[in-house]
């Protein structure tokens, strides 16, 4: 009985305080770290197979530091410098959307 309610007890606090270790991170794919999914929809982009290396790789960087306000600033950084106007202004819509998703 005692190590039954011991278990829950501790259960709980886990499941309480685990929230408080994430940090509180806006991430621009919601739940990236169960799910892994990106913020944006590349084939929507209709980039080059160049073009679709360098932004999953960047992205992926991103979503390692816990995408973040600073990594996804990084992100569209290097994005730009690779994409067409249009690309780049579709790109960073997509990742907008979904970073206020997690936001919230």
């Amino acid at each position: 009985m005692i190590k039954t309610t011991f278990s829950a007890i501790v259960a709980t606090a886990i499941l309480i305080a685990s929230p408080v270790f994430a940090g509180g991170k806006a991430c621009c794919a919601k739940n990236v770290s169960n799910q892994k999914v990106a913020c944006a929809d590349f084939a929507s982009l209709n980039v080059t197979a160049d073009q679709k290396s360098k932004l999953t790789t960047w992205q992926s960087e991103c979503m390692k530091a816990g995408c973040t306000k600073e990594s996804r600033a990084k992100f569209l950084r290097q994005a730009k410098g690779i994409l067409s106007a249009d690309q780049y202004a579709k790109l960073k819509e997509q990742c907008e959307k979904s970073g206020k998703k997690s936001e919230a």
